[in-house]
């Protein structure tokens, strides 16, 4: 179990879990080295820009306008003002906090295989997700750790694009915000070291994307889902740190990914 502290020492250290004193700054230093070496990875492999999805008639963007947006939300999200009272993640149950983390981490693994092997798609793709990373979890934590470019998608019905724009929603802008952010996230901060819990979480938050956004080249299938899905990963994974605001985060969540369907709706009006 973690506990969210209302201790204002902002500058201290809550992570109390008993863990190889080498192994945050280590996998800190190892998420964020995958992070920036995707980005140049991509930059050199993609030079014209990259898919921001494999949906029909997705922009190729430019690689700047896909890493910098996130990179000075996190520069802005760190120069601001901390929330009024902090709130480190400390453990309270190390069993449980463990057994919890574990699970997830599974559960994670198992989405992200059952997305590129089986494969997901569509309707299959927003079950699994619901299944696996929101619903499962939520029931493990409530009874083991409770917690006190202009884009233009076709010729689609303006109300199929409503519904599946609305189940994303649902399962990215708040099953993901749930699973990624105030499940993991805080459970990897308390084990880890807050930076090496963000670190990780983003860097497992974009590979989970692998399976909705693999072409089959492994090498820039990696790199492309880190650099762009890994990067948003850093900035949401900080305003959660900073301020622990999860209607904050789904929101910013909600407007990246709507932000296109809401511009040809009105475009449409």
């Amino acid at each position: 179990m973690v506990h969210l502290s209302d201790d204002p020492r902002s500058g201290e250290d809550h992570t109390g879990a008993a863990q190889p004193s080498w192994l945050g700054p280590v996998l800190l230093v190892v998420s964020a080295l995958l992070s920036v070496g995707s980005i140049v990875t991509v930059m050199l492999l993609l030079p014209g820009g990259t898919p921001t999805s494999l949906d029909p008639g997705a922009p190729t963007m430019p690689n700047w306008a896909i890493v910098l947006p996130p990179a000075v939300g996190v520069l802005l999200a760190l120069v601001l003002p901390w929330r009024p009272a902090p709130m480190p993640a400390v453990p309270v149950r190390r069993s449980r906090l463990l057994l919890t983390t574990a699970v997830m981490l599974v559960l994670l693994v198992a989405f992200s295989l059952a997305a590129g092997l089986v494969p997901l798609r569509g309707e299959e793709y927003v079950l699994g997700k619901f299944v696996l990373l929101l619903l499962v979890p939520g029931v493990l934590l409530l009874l083991l750790a409770p917690w006190n470019p202009r884009y233009g998608p076709g010729n689609i019905d303006p109300v199929y694009l409503i519904i599946a724009a609305l189940a994303t929603a649902i399962t990215a802008g708040v099953g993901e915000e749930l699973f990624f952010r105030r499940w993991l996230q805080t459970r990897l901060e308390a084990i880890l070291g807050a930076w090496a819990g963000i670190g990780v979480t983003s860097v497992l938050f974009g590979l989970m994307h692998l399976g909705s956004h693999g072409t089959g080249e492994v090498l820039v299938d990696v790199a492309r889902v880190i650099a762009i899905q890994g990067t948003f990963g850093w900035f949401l994974g900080v305003l959660w740190w900073r301020y622990r605001n999860l209607t904050l985060i789904i929101g910013a969540h909600l407007l990246s990914n709507g932000w296109g369907v809401i511009a040809y709706l009105m475009a449409q009006s």
